[in-house]
């Protein structure tokens, strides 16, 4: 083959393979779209990772007494770029022919492609005033139902977030600090095995009712104007019809747990016992659950007469986290297993434990794991009930313990613009 014929064939070719490499390069456009499918589901699962660890993290840090932290991730923006170029190199040739000299030129073409990210990640120290009084503020009686209505098992519930049940405690040792105070659960464990099996056996319901309690005197139905109504909204409360209608009062909406009996279930064992266990007088049809702060009078220590309140006693986030923190398997190689009581694996029985282990790889069973003073702490990804407990603490923190609850807000917002 002549350099002529050859330089016919290179030229040929180029074009071919230039008419080939331009839909490809014009293919940026979908950029957008691809980007988002390929990272949406990868950034929303490292989010999620990073949440359980840090949760697990504080945990562990509880146990050996060191301050939690915690730090939200606020945004991020994830920045593609593409670049692409294409061109031709040309270089020119002599040939004798017939005599004569032939001169033949060619082109060479050259292409590039590129596609570069570069994420920023926006992170926010949960560690202001707000967020440590939402953390030390207990739950409401209104997210105990919740919790309730929304599926969670009783007993789940009520082992995590309720601290005395009628003065019965569950444990001492959930507040902060381990102290040397005795651990006594097995009276408030029992309490809700009881509750647990009376609504199993369809003999109770627990429900929400709304109640309204006078604030003001009565007042006329003709001095109740449309500016006094948004006025009374805006101060949390509303005007409502007194007895007979021809009066009307300012009330402040209540909501009350009511424990109701099912009619002529009031006799049951099962109900005899709980009422027995829960100082709560026997036979009623209905006991009204009330959320109190402060420590209440354990029936044990100093007796009284039984009524029919159920008071709760409900634990704020911090303290569910101490309480968590028992649940934690210490090396025996550390100091603190040697003065770890065994009862406490008990408290959280069936709800959390965390294991530890040496190495230095990451657990293989495991779901979420921490390395922490030379150690691996983990949740295996077997343990359901410890999976489950982590889940609910999650919902609980997106729930009451971030920015949603006061200012509003949807978590981590992910940004994917397009750029070149």
């Amino acid at each position: 083959m002549s350099l002529y014929t050859a330089t016919i064939a290179i030229r040929r070719a180029a074009v071919l393979l230039f008419a080939a490499a331009v839909p490809a390069l014009g293919g940026g456009c979908q950029l957008g779209p691809r980007a988002l499918e390929a990272t949406h589901g990868r950034y929303g699962e490292a989010v999620l990772r990073v949440d359980e660890e840090q949760l697990l993290r504080n945990i562990v840090r509880l146990w050996y007494t060191e301050s939690p932290r915690n730090i939200d991730i606020a945004s991020i923006a994830a920045q593609y770029e593409a670049t692409s170029g294409g061109g031709f190199n040309s270089y020119f040739s002599t040939e004798a022919v017939g005599g004569g000299i032939q001169t033949a030129g060619a082109f060479l073409p050259s292409l590039s492609a590129g596609l570069s990210n570069r994420p920023t990640v926006s992170y926010r120290p949960d560690d202001d005033g707000a967020a440590t009084r939402r953390m030390l503020t207990p739950i409401s009686g209104e997210t105990l139902i919740f919790l309730i209505e929304s599926g969670w098992p009783v007993s789940t519930v009520l082992r995590l977030w309720v601290d005395q049940l009628n003065g019965i405690p569950n444990g001492y040792r959930v507040s902060g600090p381990p102290t040397d105070r005795p651990i006594d659960s097995a009276r408030f464990n029992h309490a809700v095995e009881l509750l647990l099996a009376a609504a199993d056996q369809q003999l109770l319901t627990v429900k929400l009712e709304d109640r309204f309690a006078e604030v003001g005197g009565a007042l006329p139905k003709e001095s109740i104007t449309a500016a006094a109504n948004v006025e009374a909204v805006k101060a949390g409360l509303e005007y409502a019809p007194r007895v007979g209608g021809k009066e009307w009062g300012l009330v402040r909406r209540e909501h009350r747990l009511v424990l109701e009996i099912v009619p002529g279930a009031e006799n049951e064992p099962v109900l005899k016992d709980l009422c027995q266990q829960l100082h709560l007088t026997p036979g009623e049809k209905r006991y009204e659950l009330v959320a109190v702060t402060g420590g209440l009078v354990d029936p044990a220590v100093r007796p009284s007469a039984p009524g029919p309140v159920l008071r709760l006693n409900p634990r704020s986030p911090i303290q569910v986290l101490f309480f968590l923190a028992n649940g934690v398997e210490v090396p025996c190689e550390h100091p603190a297993a040697a003065v770890t009581p065994p009862e406490l694996a008990e408290l959280t029985r069936g709800l959390m434990r965390v294991r530890s282990c040496v190495g230095n790889r990451r657990p293989a069973n495991a779901y979420v794991a921490i390395p922490y003073r030379d150690h691996w702490f983990y949740i295996a990804d077997d343990d359901t009930a410890s999976k489950a407990t982590l889940l609910l603490m999650l919902q609980m923190s997106r729930l009451d313990l971030k920015r949603d609850a006061l200012v509003g807000g949807s978590g981590p917002s992910l940004t994917l613009p397009v750029g070149r």
